[in-house]
């Protein structure tokens, strides 16, 4: 039985391998060229998106944020950064460098929807006690 490739799982079960095969897969589509690391270190790419989604096995890395975030992340880089002639290609290493503000107000906005999220949960809590009560 083959693998599940990215597109056919849910991003919360992405692996860092997911995250590389779609950072692949945009890279082509959105500036027509291979996607390649700096200086061809796949190690690097993987390591640090493990540090950010956390990673299984022997040495285990905790989760730091949830792969929704880095999914939006990357995509808001690959939706708002040009190529240039003199620098055709880009990888994930380098807009972690330097898309800050891009990962900033990711996480802001992430952060503003869990706000918003437990607020409702928190209200319809309280809607049920005063039911109950009634």
């Amino acid at each position: 039985m083959a693998k599940a490739t990215y597109n056919e799982k849910p991003v919360a079960k992405w692996s860092t391998n997911d995250f590389i095969a779609y950072l692949c897969d945009r890279h082509l589509a959105v500036y027509g060229t291979e996607y390649t690391p700096p200086g061809r270190n796949w190690q690097v790419e993987r390591g640090l998106i493990g540090t950010l989604i956390g990673t299984k096995g022997k040495n285990a890395k905790p989760r730091k944020y949830e792969p929704e975030v880095v999914k939006a992340f990357i995509d808001e880089c690959f939706r708002t950064h040009r190529c240039t002639p003199q620098w055709p290609t880009v990888s994930f290493t380098w807009f972690w460098k330097w898309k800050t503000d891009v990962w900033a107000r990711v996480v802001a906005s992430e952060r503003r929807r869990q706000a918003v999220k437990e607020s409702q949960m928190r209200a319809e809590v309280e809607n049920e006690a005063i039911d109950d009560w009634l």
